[in-house]
């Protein structure tokens, strides 16, 4: 009896229970990549959880070497297969990609002065400009770089001097969609949250920030992609490249790429991003004057480079959103209510132009000379 109970136990595991356990790992296989798009899932989650189930099909694939095996001529492979794999394995190892940091830190100690903070701020007319000693001391103390800090709130909103969050006055130091604590805010404006407080703003980014690294994403290269994912517009390499740029500017040292720029898409929307990029502005596909230049291009009616972000202006009682190119000045009404506005209805201004007469010049105060 204990010698026919191994042999049952196996013939009902071969019979039934093996095949249970691989179609299980097959449909966990099968959901990590919609759970990977769907953002149910973080890329370091999503390659824990491939790392695990090839342990598991592995583990199952030994219980089976010993039949398998019983030819030498396996046996020869099998060795010679392990080999190749360990050599390869201590090559990865040592080469400089593996050997290289893990990236840009947001745990560190500050890569910039107090002064330096508060004098960038300064600068560039920031309206959180008269609270920077506070703001430094609170991304201080919940031990984050406020040079990481300072170069993610100059990416977002050059300091919230341009785009919604300066018309809006959001006190929104990431440009956060919701607060992580709602008591800190008071509603949203434009598809941002809208805080009490500066120091309400940077506590609440800090916190995000914080809730990253609990979850692996400890540094920019690892969090960009979830802040700022490519399924909303982003180019996740080049905000990384850009912050990583910054921070080393400031610390008057020089840090490298931590990869050449990669695009999914096609050349051309890669080449239009770059030129945004050379006047600081990031290209969207899916926002409404990008995906706009980007079809005029094709039509061979190019806008040239953008000079700046979209904005905002009131014309008469009508609000209309503006985006100033080389060549263009584009611009969309905005509906009373802001859900209704047709992004699509993308206009030019020389088209605004050749509607109407031109103007009579104005007549001045001075005579004219006899």
């Amino acid at each position: 009896m204990p010698q026919l109970l191994p042999a049952t136990l196996r013939a009902s595991w071969r019979a039934r229970g093996e095949a249970l356990v691989i179609t299980v790992l097959a449909l966990v296989g099968l959901s990590l990549p919609p759970l990977l798009v769907l953002e149910l899932l973080t890329p370091r989650q999503a390659a824990r959880g491939a790392v695990v189930l090839a342990w598991v099909a592995a583990s199952l694939l030994l219980l089976r070497l010993p039949t398998l095996l019983r030819c030498a001529r396996r046996r020869v492979a099998l060795l010679a297969l392990l080999a190749v794999g360990a050599l390869a394995g201590a090559g990865l190892a040592l080469t400089p990609a593996a050997q290289a940091q893990g990236g840009l830190s947001f745990r560190a100690a500050p890569r910039i002065s107090q002064g330096a903070f508060s004098q960038i701020l300064a600068n560039a007319g920031s309206p959180a400009a008269p609270h920077a000693d506070e703001l430094y001391a609170i991304i201080v103390a919940y031990g984050l770089d406020p040079a990481v800090a300072l170069a993610f709130f100059q990416h977002e909103s050059q300091y919230c001097t341009t785009g919604a969050c300066a018309r809006g006055d959001l006190q929104n130091w990431g440009m956060l969609r919701r607060a992580i604590r709602p008591g800190r805010s008071v509603g949203t404006a434009q598809g941002f949250a809208r805080y009490v407080s500066w120091q309400e703003g940077v506590r609440d980014w800090c916190e995000l920030i914080l809730g990253y690294i609990n979850r692996g994403m400890d540094t920019v290269e690892k969090a960009v992609p979830v802040y700022a994912p490519q399924s909303d517009g982003n180019v996740p390499a080049a905000y990384i490249g850009a912050i990583r740029r910054q921070v080393a500017a400031w610390a008057g040292r020089a840090v490298g790429e931590p990869a050449l720029r990669a695009y999914a898409g096609s050349l051309d929307q890669a080449l239009i991003a770059e030129t945004f990029l050379a006047t600081n502005v990031e290209f969207h596909p899916t926002w409404a004057f990008h995906n706009f230049a980007l079809a005029e291009a094709h039509a061979g009616r190019p806008l040239g480079a953008p000079l700046d972000e979209s904005r905002i202006i009131n014309v008469g009682g009508q609000r209309f959103a503006v985006q100033v190119f080389a060549l263009e000045t584009l611009y969309t009404p905005i509906a009373a209510t802001d859900a209704e506005t047709n992004w699509g209805d993308v206009r030019r201004m020389s088209a605004l132009l050749r509607q109407g007469p031109a103007p009579t010049p104005a007549a001045t105060s001075t005579p004219a000379r006899p």
